[in-house]
């Protein structure tokens, strides 16, 4: 028994003794990989490639924390004031941008371009090159002094155009049918299941909005390249950036080279002698290297809620929205004495209607303790992302937002005709009451269910009627005539009364501050991006190798992803739905 003891007690030091010495390693590298190199190489280049994921918070998106090259995903704000941080770095000479497509949402792209305008105030410099440029990262690039071209690329500026694919063939073929209800003439998030082609009222708003979209771009590019906006429509019109020649022809470009010439270029400008090295920089280098601080007193805060993503039921994973969540934080900011005003960032095509009453009701709350509320809106501020958002103190948009969609619809698959005739399935029923079972993907809807779930449907769009109406201080007639599921841009959002200011989010935190009468204040972030304890150990692991981006980089992979997550939240509806007819992509 002595000799059981004597190696019972050896083994339980020796874990312990294991146990301390992982947790001493993990520490050292925790460590390690928290030290931070905060040198910038002087007469140093911004390199700036676009052609990434973007989220409005710095890694609210959905991670693999076991993806050992991984870095955070940077987000909107934290980007702009890197940019704002470069402006009066001494050793940032300028900026060079090296993206050929920019996969982001016409207000991002927005908000950069500005940014890129005020860097340039600063008296330096940005340039471009690529080996083509697509029209999104055009929208971008223009901001450049000069833009290069590899002289067997091209310039891909052609106009604002959708395709919009319609299944209700195919699901007729396999033998899927859906039972779909609506309120509002141009919600047609439910089109492609019920029709062959799009509606003639969802001709008109898209028709609408796509050219409020060009007005943005032809804005920013007639004031850069000095055209008119005739010239511009005749350029796009002709397709005159389908080769390098006719895009330099067109003054799309300023010279026409590759990049061996680009770095010659780029010594004369920085004074490097001949095949001398060039210091190039890229964003998650340079941002590693700085400390983007939050001035302002502690005790006057500015809360930022990013609702961004869909509007889900019960989830609660990085860069989406949904009650559980977005509760917690509203109790939080109340219980929070320091915080004097609340800025609602929404890029939101919306989802539940449940969760968007749920998240509506407490900003209710916020005001009702006397806590100014301003919504800012991001790419999308669209159906229940509007909701959402209807009740604040003051609503600020970017001008190419899309917003509005204030409709309702519910979708429900009828898979009888598949299991039965394709599949040889059949199914019968026992049950005690008429409804007791009810919405099944594989028996038809009786007419007195498809009459209920109308009329819920109706129900919930009075209740967004009533919401935006008693937010926005319309009569409900005047609301209906602007609703109907109807998309607008946010400059067409303030002339009709969904939106008050047009601005980004800098300009929201402003108002906010001074709807609660601060001179100053500190900015306070929420949804917190809370890091699991292994993934400082897994970074401090892999220190010193190369990095690469959370998600991919290359457009297949970010379009399949995107296009699976967009399906994935249409099958994994549940009641009453506020959601954007569609993400459009512009690019």
């Amino acid at each position: 028994m002595k000799q059981f003891f004597k190696f019972f007690t050896a083994s339980c030091l020796g874990v312990f003794a294991a146990i301390a010495m992982i947790s001493l390693v993990g520490m050292l590298l925790i460590s390690m990989a928290s030290s931070k190199d905060t040198t910038v190489a002087s007469n140093s280049i911004l390199k700036l490639d676009l052609s990434r994921i973007i989220p409005e918070k710095s890694g609210n998106v959905k991670t693999d924390p076991f993806n050992m090259d991984a870095t955070e995903a940077i987000g909107l704000r934290d980007l702009r004031r890197t940019i704002q941080n470069a402006a009066e770095d001494s050793n940032i000479e300028g900026i060079l941008l090296t993206h050929k497509d920019v996969s982001l949402g016409q207000a991002t792209i927005k908000s950069i371009v500005d940014e890129l305008n005020k860097f340039k105030e600063s008296g330096k410099w940005i340039y471009s090159y690529g080996d083509y440029y697509g029209q999104s990262a055009y929208f971008v690039n223009s901001t450049a002094d000069s833009i290069f071209l590899n002289p067997n690329g091209m310039v891909d500026v052609k106009g604002y155009a959708t395709m919009i694919p319609f299944f209700k063939e195919g699901m007729d073929k396999l033998g899927v049918k859906f039972d779909i209800f609506y309120a509002g003439n141009f919600k047609s998030a439910t089109e492609p299941f019920r029709r062959t082609n799009m509606s003639e009222p969802n001709k008109l708003q898209t028709r609408t909005f796509l050219d409020g979209m060009l007005d943005v771009f032809q804005e920013q590019v007639t004031i850069a390249r000095g055209f008119d906006v005739a010239t511009l429509d005749a350029i796009m019109n002709d397709y005159k950036g389908i080769n390098g020649k006719s895009a330099l022809q067109a003054n799309l470009v300023d010279e026409l080279l590759f990049w061996d010439d680009l770095q010659d270029i780029l010594r004369k400008k920085l004074d490097i002698k001949e095949n001398g090295k060039i210091e190039f920089i890229d964003l998650e280098e340079y941002k590693s290297k700085i400390t983007l601080k939050e001035e302002g007193p502690r005790n006057n805060r500015v809360a930022i809620v990013y609702a961004e993503g869909n509007v889900g039921y019960g989830a609660d994973e990085k860069g989406s929205i949904s009650d559980k969540k977005y509760m917690k934080i509203f109790e939080k900011i109340r219980a929070d004495k320091k915080i004097k005003a609340v800025v609602l960032r929404v890029n939101s095509g919306g989802g539940s209607a449940l969760t968007s009453d749920i998240i509506h009701k407490e900003i209710a709350h916020l005001k009702a303790d006397g806590i100014p509320v301003v919504s800012s809106f991001g790419d999308y501020a669209a159906s229940g992302g509007y909701y959402i958002a209807a009740n604040s103190d003051t609503i600020v948009s970017m001008p190419n937002t899309l917003t509005g969609s204030i409709g309702v619809f519910s979708m429900l698959p009828n898979a009888q005709k598949l299991a039965t005739e394709k599949l040889g399935v059949n199914f019968d029923t026992v049950r005690t009451h008429q409804h007791a079972i009810t919405m099944s993907p594989y028996l038809d809807m009786s007419p007195d269910q498809k009459a209920m779930v109308q009329s819920e449907t109706d129900a919930v769009y009075d209740q967004f009627l009533t919401i935006v109406s008693n937010g926005r201080g319309m009569t409900i007639e005047e609301t209906h005539e602007i609703a109907q599921g109807r998309v607008w841009t946010g400059m067409a959002g303030k002339e009709i009364g969904l939106v008050d200011v047009i601005g980004d989010l800098d300009d929201a935190i402003k108002i906010a501050g001074d709807m609660a009468g601060l001179d100053k204040w500190k900015i306070k972030e929420y949804p917190s991006i809370k890091k699991e304890w292994y993934e400082d150990l897994i970074k401090g692991l892999n220190k010193g190798s190369s990095t690469r981006a959370l998600i991919p980089n290359d457009d297949l992979s970010r379009t399949l992803i995107k296009d699976y997550s967009e399906l994935k939240s249409i099958l994994d509806m549940e009641g009453p739905q506020c959601r954007i007819p569609y993400l459009y992509k512009f690019n």
